[in-house]
């Protein structure tokens, strides 16, 4: 497996404040996503067994970051050496992963709404 940058929810909202364009792929499960009912904001669902398609979705050109539930999701990783593999620039880990960001209150949105 190769080696994603990761970074800290503080150092994303960091580059946002600075006007850079983020783009958050959520790669939590299926049912973990239902779950939790929230994703953070304009989430763009990416699961490896549909990356390809999944991955039309996120935009390009800008600062992609993949998040799970925590720290120990195994296809957090795995898909963001995929998206890197497709020719998405910058792509990193979420530290902490979705518990970190609503942790420091960060901004969410309910996971019903379309991205």
């Amino acid at each position: 497996m190769l080696m994603v940058s990761r970074i800290t929810p503080r150092q994303v909202v960091s580059r946002m404040s600075k006007g850079e364009r983020v783009t958050f792929v959520d790669a939590r499960a299926e049912a973990a996503r239902k779950a939790a009912g929230l994703r953070l904001t304009g989430a763009v669902p990416v699961r490896l067994p549909s990356i390809v398609h999944d991955a039309a979705q996120v935009p390009a050109h800008c600062l992609v970051v993949v998040y799970g539930d925590s720290e120990g999701d195994l296809d957090v990783p795995r898909v963001a050496d995929g998206l890197r593999a497709l020719g998405f620039g910058e792509v990193r880990v979420l530290a902490g992963g979705f518990s970190a960001w609503l942790e420091l209150r960060y901004p969410v949105q309910d996971a019903a709404i379309a991205a």
